[in-house]
């Protein structure tokens, strides 16, 4: 990122958090039990957010020690081919948790190499959730289960392929 981005961004986010305090303010104004609510209720938010904020600063720390810029364009680069799609899909289905906990690992893999349609690949198979299967076999029988997991893995690099395109 280029320096005149950087300051941009800064500002933005300075002129974000000013706006949001000025809320705060207004709101404390309007009605201080309402803004004090409101203020216990970000601090508690915060504060559940802290062992997931561990668990990506725990996953940051391993992928930048164990992915490195060869291993990603090996795996997931533009040249890898049929395998960087079998392990986008693969690693998209075993993945479990909210994706807000992948995207700094992805952003720090896509640069390292990372294609865009493999990231795409991998959240789109996201929705091929295992410990749900059992469920779905039970509501909709085994039949609709696999072909819809089948579909969503073959959309995934539809998915994928359309991103390219319209990325590039």
């Amino acid at each position: 990122m280029n320096k005149q981005k950087r300051q941009n961004k800064s500002k933005g986010i300075v002129f974000f958090w000013i706006i949001i305090l000025f809320v705060y303010v207004l709101i404390f104004v309007i009605s201080p039990d309402i803004a004090l609510a409101s203020v216990k209720e970000t601090c508690l938010t915060l504060i559940k957010m802290i062992p997931i904020l561990f668990v990506i600063f725990i996953v940051m720390i391993l992928v930048n020690l164990f992915v490195t810029p060869e291993r990603v364009k090996k795996h997931f680069g533009e040249e890898s081919g049929l395998r960087g799609w079998f392990w986008a899909i693969i690693f998209g289905i075993l993945v479990s948790g909210p994706p807000y906990t992948l995207y700094p690992m992805l952003k720090t893999m896509k640069e390292h190499g990372l294609s865009n349609k493999f990231i795409a690949t991998f959240l789109y198979n996201r929705n091929v959730k295992i410990p749900l299967i059992p469920a779905s076999v039970y509501y909709f029988g085994w039949r609709y289960t696999f072909v819809m997991m089948f579909l969503i893995m073959i959309f995934s690099i539809f998915s994928g392929l359309l991103l390219s395109r319209v990325d590039d």
